[in-house]
């Protein structure tokens, strides 16, 4: 094997696969040009366009730059225009939140909205890096495992670095395919794990026909798993009962949410809004839907709170709170009427809700003039919410991205709630693309999920991942809905990231000895 190149000839004829020569001479400008497209192309795979092979293309592109580049900086290079593709066309959402109401201006916003998609960038440039390094150091492994394992490696460090970001993995492409059916086993690593195999395993196979059998036969026998639980679903969980629930999306403009004179206002028509469905168990007003902190709100609503309890209708609603000295902000849901229970959001939001090192960027933040809000994290072990005699394990807004915060929290719950405030999307895909997240939680952990929104997308999502229920966007409406109760836990509530840690092990070791197979065979 050569010192600076992966052996992809084809042993057979001595010759390079014709596509790796056309890839070998491509320049630079080209290489770029084909990499945003196929990268772009990806975004597709998610809400709300749901074109799942979108993404596979991503991969295979991403995977076929890497066999294909003579150094490991030209593969980190390839990598990152596919990256860029991406992530610029996929979290462009987030201009809008900056540009609207960061109040920085549309060059300043643009300028943000770049640097926190070349950080993004910087991880599958990463992964490039080291998917060829380990390709050309470690050749006794296929080029599909080195791959698969280095970017499974970078989307872990993306998901889990100052709070992480975990958006757009590659398991939610697979909505719409058999592999969906995979969640409650494995969750979004599992089902990432193999996409990324099977795109790998394609890319190696159509430049390198040697060593991939143990990769191919294991996708192959994945995807005819998945689909044989499509047609024969197993359930995990059992049905114990439902529960009438009313969502009020509120659909307060952002703007105007936190003005001293619209918190009177919007607090009344909420309240009125609920009157007119006592008849629920529970009624859900979204994420700060009160715009007062809780220790000033609790007492003038205790009449509200005992007329709630008097008809057996619990009210769950977003707050903000202060801590006693005043010093410390806090992001909270609760729950009153015939229900208890406070929670505070455990997982902020990255510069929108903390700046991560503070002392560093702050003041840097500070001559844009950005407002930042400087919330402070609950604690891991918070009880659910009760509504009655049910548990309601909550979940505000972006903590909805965490699947082991579910995980951990789902054993003690009947429902999954989220509120959530996606004004700050405005009219992009944001909002689309977060509602997607949701319904894999949902399946993930075989319980129906009560979501509601400021602005929308407000809906119910029942235990199989499905939208049963759906409020249209930017309307002040209410969705009312059966919420069915679950008990029982799934695979994956039980071993979280085993299934996927055996899928590698599985893969890593016949993959090995497949090499040593035909080495012993070719000598």
């Amino acid at each position: 094997m050569s010192a600076s190149h992966p052996d992809l000839t084809n042993h057979k004829t001595g010759r390079e696969p014709r596509l790796l020569k056309l890839l070998n001479q491509a320049s630079l400008k080209v290489t770029t040009l084909i990499g945003l497209i196929a990268g772009a192309l990806g975004v597709t795979s998610f809400a709300p366009f749901h074109f799942w092979p979108g993404y596979f293309i991503s991969l295979i592109t991403f995977t076929l730059f890497i066999l294909s580049s003579p150094t490991a900086k030209t593969a980190s290079q390839r990598g990152t225009s596919v990256a860029l593709g991406f992530f610029g066309a996929g979290v462009s959402w987030v201009y809008v939140s900056i540009a609207e109401y960061g109040q920085v201006g549309v060059i300043i916003a643009a300028l943000i909205t770049l640097a926190f998609i070349a950080v993004l960038c910087l991880f599958w440039a990463f992964s490039a890096w080291l998917s060829w390094r380990l390709m050309n150091k470690f050749s006794q492994l296929p080029t599909s495992i080195w791959a698969t394992l280095a970017l499974l490696l970078g989307e872990f460090a993306r998901s889990t670095l100052f709070t992480g970001f975990p958006w757009l993995l590659p398991g939610y492409a697979i909505e719409n395919t058999w592999l969906f059916e995979l969640l409650p086993i494995g969750g979004i690593w599992l089902s990432s794990t193999i996409v990324i195999l099977t795109a790998s395993t394609i890319a190696s196979l159509l430049l390198k026909k040697s060593n991939h059998i143990a990769p191919a036969l294991t996708v192959l026998a994945i995807w005819a798993g998945a689909a044989l639980l499509s047609y024969f679903p197993v359930s995990w969980v059992e049905e114990t009962g439902s529960l009438k629930a009313t969502l009020i999306q509120g659909n307060v403009k952002q703007d105007e949410k936190w003005l001293a004179h619209m918190a009177g206002k919007s607090l009344a028509e909420y309240q009125q809004t609920t009157m007119e469905h006592l008849d629920s168990d529970f009624v859900v007003w979204p994420e700060t839907a009160i715009t007062y902190a809780y220790s000033q709100i609790r007492p003038h609503l205790s009449s509200f709170s005992q007329e709630l309890a008097n008809s057996n209708t619990t009210l769950i609603t977003g707050v903000p709170d202060i801590s006693d000295d005043g010093k410390d902000y806090y992001n909270a849901i609760w729950a009153t009427g015939n229900g208890f229970g406070l929670y505070y959001k455990q997982r902020l939001v990255p510069f929108g809700e903390y700046i991560p090192l503070g002392d560093y960027i702050g003041p840097l933040l500070d001559i844009f003039q950005m407002p930042i809000s400087n919330f402070k994290s609950g604690d891991d072990n918070q009880p659910v919410l009760q509504v009655g005699e049910w548990g309601i394990a909550p979940f505000i807004c972006y903590e909805i991205v965490y699947a082991e915060q579910v995980r951990r929290m789902v054993r003690d719950s009947d429902f999954l709630i989220t509120i959530s405030n996606d004004g700050w999307f405005g009219t992009s895909f944001g909002p689309w693309q977060h509602l997607q997240i949701a319904q894999f939680r949902a399946k993930e952990a075989g319980r129906y999920l009560i979501r509601a929104t400021n602005t929308g997308v407000t809906a119910f999502i029942n235990e199989k991942g499905e939208i049963v229920a759906q409020a249209p966007q930017f309307e002040q409406t209410t969705l009312t809905a059966e919420a069915k109760a679950f008990t029982g836990i799934t695979p994956y509530v039980s071993f979280g990231y085993w299934p996927t840690l055996i899928l590698l092990t599985f893969c890593v070791v016949f993959s090995y000895l497949g090499g040593l197979f035909i080495k012993r065979k070719n000598n």
